[in-house]
């Protein structure tokens, strides 16, 4: 007796070829859209990474500035008569409550980037 696979015909056989082949032709186009949103995704963490890494360049720039005025100012107040000095101080306060408002602004920035990415991140993820 004949098994059934060898009695399917040339066309029999065509077909499932074609329909195998649509079968796996779906397949690979359902894969790229997802291998498209982990391409994005990649892309967004590494904008998101360069953006933490500039907040962080800003903030130590600030410091740099500050310390570098610290120092100036404090050389000059060794110097200085009582008036000047106490104008220098001034300066100095109010320096370094400048310094203070913009670190806390940029604190909150990194604060928000680190919180946007872990959103992005997904559940499960951390």
């Amino acid at each position: 007796m004949w098994h059934l696979p060898t009695m399917i015909s040339a066309t029999h056989r065509r077909l499932l070829v074609i329909a195998f082949l649509a079968v796996s032709g779906g397949l690979i186009a359902a894969e790229a859209p997802a291998a498209t949103a982990a391409k994005e995704m990649a892309k967004s963490k590494e904008t998101m990474a360069a953006d933490m890494q500039k907040l962080m360049q800003q903030l130590n720039a600030q410091r740099d500035s500050m310390i570098s005025e610290y120092e100036a100012l404090s050389k000059k107040l060794k110097d200085a008569t009582d008036e000047q000095r106490k104008a220098i101080l001034d300066k100095m306060a109010e320096q370094k409550k400048a310094f203070e408002e913009a670190t806390s602004a940029l604190h909150k920035q990194i604060r928000d980037e680190q919180r946007r990415q872990r959103q992005n991140a997904g559940p499960g993820k951390r």
